[in-house]
C-alpha cells in the first residue's frame, strides 16, 4: 500500500502541468478581396505605430503608446475567426 501511496504522491503533483495545443488554421484556398488585405495592413499599421496629437501650442503629443505587433496579430486572429 506504501508503495501505491508514493507513486499517487508523483501523479498527483504532476496533474496539470501539461498543456494540449491546438492550432487553428485558415482555409488553403480562402480568397480575401484586396480591398479587404489593404484595409487589413492599414488597421494592423495604425494600431502598431504610436498615436501623436497636437496640444494648444501645437506641439506634438504621444497620446498613446505603440503595442506590441504580436499581441496585435493575436487580437486580430481571435477577430477573424467569424469570417470562416
Amino acid at each position: 500500500m506504501k508503495k501505491f501511496n508514493d507513486s499517487l504522491e508523483s501523479i498527483s503533483e504532476n496533474f496539470g502541468l501539461y498543456k494540449t495545443v491546438v492550432r487553428e488554421r485558415f482555409p488553403r484556398k480562402l480568397e480575401l478581396s484586396e480591398e479587404f488585405v489593404e484595409s487589413f495592413k492599414r488597421e494592423f499599421q495604425s494600431q502598431v505605430d504610436p498615436l501623436y496629437t497636437e496640444d494648444d501650442d501645437g506641439q506634438q503629443v504621444l497620446s498613446r503608446e505603440a503595442r506590441d505587433p504580436g499581441r496585435v496579430l493575436k487580437e486580430f486572429q481571435k477577430a477573424l475567426k467569424f469570417l470562416i
